[in-house]
């Protein structure tokens, strides 16, 4: 009997995601794979993805492509653009005098990013006083290919509402302090994140995340405390030094490896 992902779903998933014309590597969840793939980035945090299932968090043709799959599934998934980043509009192509752009006119390049009109587009050409710059996404046009891994589901309340913290606030799962009682979650996030950009948001993000995902929850707290250097410095001293390993002996055989 198959177990298909259902809508709202939480799981994790490793994937590789290409373009199909090009090659190109645009994400990979597992840091042996980016470092295979030449893509690896010493301050990117390589770990499983959290999706909700057919709930909009990924690519449309990546849910849809869950929504039939198990844990467990390793599969290809292969996306055309309009179920992707869309099909290229020819309309969003526009020739701006290269005068709008004064005094950054001259550091201009074909293929950077620019703002026009707080629209983020791409310079496609310069030349006679005017620059062309191309507000399609830079994706827009592209199959887009996915090799993924169903890891796992969450179902465990606990587990659920600490993915979802740390899928709004970058931190390690041990610095999150936790308690969710009868129907209130109590969160304590480490000093580290308090003056983060955006964090106010980050927190309205997690509660309602976590009242739609977790069960009988319908009040989230967020506790902030600030220690005094030397009080943060006392806890570090204070934590149990891991046990040293014991090395393992092993016997020598005396006898000879037969063929």
């Amino acid at each position: 009997m198959q177990n298909f992902l259902e809508q709202g779903t939480l799981a994790l998933i490793n994937y590789v995601a290409k373009v199909k014309e090009t090659g190109e590597v645009l994400e990979a969840t597992r840091e042996e794979d980016a470092k295979a793939l030449s893509v690896y980035d010493v301050n990117s945090k390589y770990e499983p993805k959290l999706v909700a299932v057919g709930e909009q968090w990924v690519l449309k043709g990546l849910d849809e492509a869950l929504l039939k799959a198990n844990p467990g599934d390793k599969l290809t998934v292969e996306i055309p653009p309009e179920k992707g980043f869309g099909l290229r509009d020819p309309s969003k192509i526009r020739l701006i005098p290269i005068r709008r752009f004064g005094d950054d006119a001259s550091k201009l390049k074909v293929g950077e990013q620019v703002q026009v009109d707080n629209r983020i587009g791409t310079v496609r050409f310069i030349g006679s006083g005017r620059v062309q710059v191309d507000f399609n996404h830079r994706l827009a046009g592209k199959n887009i290919v996915y090799d993924v891994e169903v890891v796992k589901t969450l179902s465990d309340p606990r587990e659920i509402a600490l993915a979802l913290i740390r899928r709004r606030v970058p931190v390690e799962e041990s610095k999150v302090q936790l308690e969710l009682k009868d129907d209130t979650a109590t969160i304590k996030l480490p000093q580290e994140v308090f003056f983060m950009d955006g964090i106010q948001y980050a927190k309205k993000a997690i509660s309602d995340e976590i009242f739609k995902f977790v069960k009988g929850i319908t009040k989230v707290y967020f506790t902030e405390v600030f220690e005094s250097p030397e009080a943060q410095k006392q806890k570090e001293e204070e934590k149990p030094e891991e046990a040293p390993k014991e090395k393992k002996t092993t016997k020598r055989s005396t006898k000879k490896a037969t063929k």
